[in-house]
């Protein structure tokens, strides 16, 4: 094996979990990958794996040189797929979206992006938590709101804001707020982050911005569960107006308090900050901002 073969080779091991499960993936024999690893960490002078008959952990110098190995890959990839700027679109794009707008927004592009491109693969993680792009190896993230991750670069994908909604059947029972403070007399039901639930919705009054911290009986990590609740009467939600604009134009949501100028929900492509994207990243994002109505190219540093 090339030097290349064995830091694929020793990716492929920290994603199967095992020596053997690698050499079945491969078809390779065992003594062949333990050879492998055995050649590597002689090369690079220190052991990288430590094995034992019940499972199989990376040594802290293992775990540093997993992380270069996957960039040295991912790098060589991408400038082996940008030596051209023809020829069809090819490799795997990880991506991370929130629930509601990745099903209902996100999936129908990409599937219509992939019948244009049928070398292209998808890895999509919806999920209203806020994932590492770097740590969890994607290559994109679609995200709304204030950004202020400094090691990010966010190109505006599509300008939105936030609604204050629910039922009309809720409204007409139990009134319409006048002011957001009345908010507090109503069943708010709120998006669940890890350790940090999102009951503060913020509203802006004669150019001041406050706070209304809500509350209900239910709360949820996920914003589709929300807006669907919302739709059955059970109470009200803050949601991004990409989220529920079809729901208030077919009358299944009314929205209330627009005179408070909720805070915007603008939609970006984010991804590492100075990282030199793959022809197939790129394209994807030129894509989405086309469909989704951006407001014009163009990148930002958080």
């Amino acid at each position: 094996m090339d030097q290349f073969d064995l830091l694929r080779l020793y990716v492929d091991i920290a994603e199967q979990g095992s020596l053997a499960a690698v050499a079945r993936v491969r078809g390779l024999s065992p003594s062949t990958v333990t050879l492998g690893l055995q050649t590597l960490e002689a090369r690079v002078g220190v052991s990288l794996v430590r094995r034992s008959t019940r499972r199989l952990a990376f040594t802290p110098e293992g775990e540093r040189f997993l992380t270069d190995c996957r960039r040295i890959l991912d790098d060589l990839a991408e400038a082996l797929e940008n030596l051209s700027d023809k020829g069809e679109l090819q490799g795997v794009i990880r991506i991370t979206a929130t629930n509601d707008f990745g099903r209902n927004r996100l999936a129908p592009l990409i599937d219509a992006f992939m019948r244009s491109h049928p070398g292209i693969a998808i890895e999509l993680m919806l999920t209203d938590a806020v994932k590492d792009l770097l740590e969890d190896r994607y290559d994109l993230a679609i995200r709304m709101g204030q950004l202020a991750d400094s090691q990010l670069t966010a190109r505006l994908l599509m300008r939105g804001r936030r609604y204050v909604c629910a039922s009309p059947d809720y409204w007409a029972q139990y009134g319409r707020p006048d002011h957001p403070r009345e908010l507090m007399q109503h069943n708010c039901m709120v998006l669940a982050r890890p350790g940090a639930p999102q009951a503060n919705w913020v509203f802006r009054e004669k150019n001041h911005e406050f706070t209304v911290k809500v509350s209900g009986d239910r709360l949820a990590n996920d914003g589709g569960t929300l807006r669907n609740w919302a739709v059955a009467g059970a109470g009200v939600v803050l949601k991004s107006s990409c989220d529920v604009e079809d729901d208030i134009a077919a009358g299944r949501l009314e929205a209330v308090l627009d005179a408070f100028s909720m805070t915007e929900t603008n939609v970006y492509a984010v991804y590492p900050h100075g990282r030199r994207l793959a022809r197939r990243v790129t394209a994807l994002i030129d894509y989405l901002g086309t469909h989704l109505a951006s407001a014009g190219p163009g990148t930002v540093s958080l």
